[in-house]
């Protein structure tokens, strides 16, 4: 290994270093999510099962595993970060290292890719371009699906390539497949796009890889999952069957709220460019003029646009749910990075062949990195709600009626210590719209006053309303709140608000003066 090799290597350490500490030192900052006491439920439930009588019997494993709304692979993972980090963190917090780790190896795994087929360059700047999208370093650490699915993709995708040249490579995509089939369902859509780039570029090559991944990721599915050791097909036709009729989840989109009516087809498409920092987007619009350039002939660069055209059509689908900003499409942003890295790399080349005082400039264009730092910097710990310039930030997404947030992360520490304080002894708070689980747990895991009482948005009796801009989950009685009620509190960014609490006197007030005035 030659010095310069070992040099590249050390960079790539100190990337991954960056992520995972940033991230572990940051993972408190943010509120329990809408699916985490969920998630986490699962587990606790699981590890019941491995202390029950007889864990391995047919019947048991139909009491423990049957209410799973997704794989248990990442729920393996958690459980890991539980058992060790429980008692010195709590059970939140230690299920979400495990998840800042994953993140770590995904920025790693774009550095040593845009390396190992690019150049330095290309690899420094598509990993931390990453690594600084707010709204992907936001979701790098919540005990959930989506971070892990993006890596699982990327990590398989690599592993295709390789195995078009390489037996063990396709032994390695085949048992890999199977451990993405195991993070998220909707990695049952991976093997569309590694076909089509094999049918294109490596056709005589690629049939080893499919046959693998056709007779291996089978049996990792089915022998890593317990629901499918008794009636493996039949389970697994109802699985799929549940997220195909999946309930519709209410998002509020350009103005108007959709629902049962799916939101419109260019939802990824307007979200992509919205949530990207700016100079990530135009530099992997640079990298796909390189592409074109080089007359589509560029290999790996043709799997890295396939699959980022592949999952924003699949998402475009009519059937395809459309909610929760980028989440249910966070496995395009790795490739976007590696296409950025890429337009970057071609930038620097552009430049540095004039002069030495030339390539000196062409070092710096890595301050093109800098105000996505400072974007992700001044938003914490709010980044799932970031947009950029080209929508005019969070205050023109507001006035173009994109939704403020979505997750419920907003109601951090800061929020619940002034719930605390303020509310009276055996209060009733109501916490809306958010995940029903997500209210008790805070109580459960003592962030909030085990005395509280959690109130439902119908009941009349309570002290105070915690409301989040979630607005694609808003009645009209809450559109009426939040346009013309006086909250007490308040956590905004820009003049844009992520919640609102209110006293219940100001809500019947409000709501008063609105009766009267519809009656004049």
């Amino acid at each position: 290994m030659t010095k310069m090799k070992k040099k590249y290597i050390y960079i790539g350490l100190c990337i991954f270093l960056l992520a995972f500490i940033s991230s572990m030192l940051t993972v408190v900052d943010y509120g329990i999510t809408w699916d985490e006491p969920i998630y986490i439920s699962y587990i606790l439930h699981q590890v019941d099962w491995l202390s029950s009588p007889h864990p391995f019997s047919e019947s048991t494993i139909e009491n423990f595993w049957r209410f799973e709304p997704h794989p248990p692979l990442i729920k393996y993972v958690m459980s890991g970060g539980l058992l060790l980090l429980h008692k010195f963190i709590g059970i939140l917090y230690a299920c979400r290292i495990p998840m800042c780790l994953l993140f770590s190896l995904l920025i790693t795994s774009v550095y040593f890719f845009s390396l190992r087929y690019y150049n330095i360059h290309a690899a420094i700047f598509s990993s931390l371009s990453l690594f600084l999208m707010p709204r992907v370093f936001a979701h790098g650490h919540f005990a959930a699906y989506d971070i892990p699915i993006a890596l699982a993709w990327f990590i398989v995708t690599w592993a295709f390539i390789k195995g078009t040249s390489s037996l063990k490579w396709s032994v390695f995509a085949g048992l890999i497949y199977g451990l993405a089939l195991l993070t998220k369902e909707n990695a049952v859509f991976l093997i569309i796009p590694l076909l089509l780039w094999g049918q294109i570029y490596k056709r005589k090559f690629y049939a080893r890889n499919t046959l693998f991944i056709f007779l291996l990721s089978p049996i990792v599915l089915i022998a890593l999952w317990p629901r499918l050791w008794y009636s493996p097909f039949s389970n697994l036709i109802k699985f799929y069957l549940y997220h195909v009729k999946h309930n519709p989840v209410n998002v509020f989109y350009l103005g108007k709220t959709y629902g049962a009516q799916i939101a419109p087809w260019h939802y990824p498409f307007l979200l992509l460019v919205t949530t990207v920092p700016p100079a990530t987007l135009l530099l992997s619009i640079y990298g796909i003029h390189a592409y074109i350039k080089k007359h589509f002939k560029d290999k790996i660069l043709g799997m890295v646009v396939i699959n980022i055209l592949f999952l924003l059509i699949l998402m475009s689908l009519p059937i395809a749910q459309k909610y929760d900003g980028i989440r249910l499409f966070m496995p395009v942003f790795p490739f976007l990075a590696v296409l950025a890295g890429i337009g970057f790399s071609e930038l620097y080349k552009r430049i540095s062949t004039f002069t030495k005082t030339y390539k000196f400039l062409a070092n710096g264009l890595y301050i093109l990195l800098l105000p996505a730092l400072i974007s992700l910097a001044c938003m914490h710990p709010y980044q799932t709600s970031y947009y950029n310039m080209f929508i005019g930030g969070i205050k023109g997404a507001h006035k173009l009626g994109m939704e403020t947030t979505y997750w419920g992360d907003c109601i951090t520490g800061k929020t619940i210590k002034f719930i605390n304080n303020n509310t009276p002894k055996n209060g009733r708070v109501i916490f809306c719209p958010v995940g029903s689980f997500v209210p008790r747990y805070y109580k459960e895991t003592g962030l909030l006053r085990k005395d509280i009482e959690i109130a439902d948005i119908n009941d009349e009796d309570f002290d105070y309303l915690i409301l989040l801009s979630r607005q694609g989950m808003f009645n009209n009685k809450l559109w009426k709140i939040y346009k013309h009620a006086q909250s007490i509190y308040e956590v905004s960014y820009q003049g844009v608000p992520f919640l609102k609490i209110y006293k219940k006197s100001d809500i019947c007030d409000i709501m008063s003066n609105m009766e009267l005035r519809a009656k004049d």
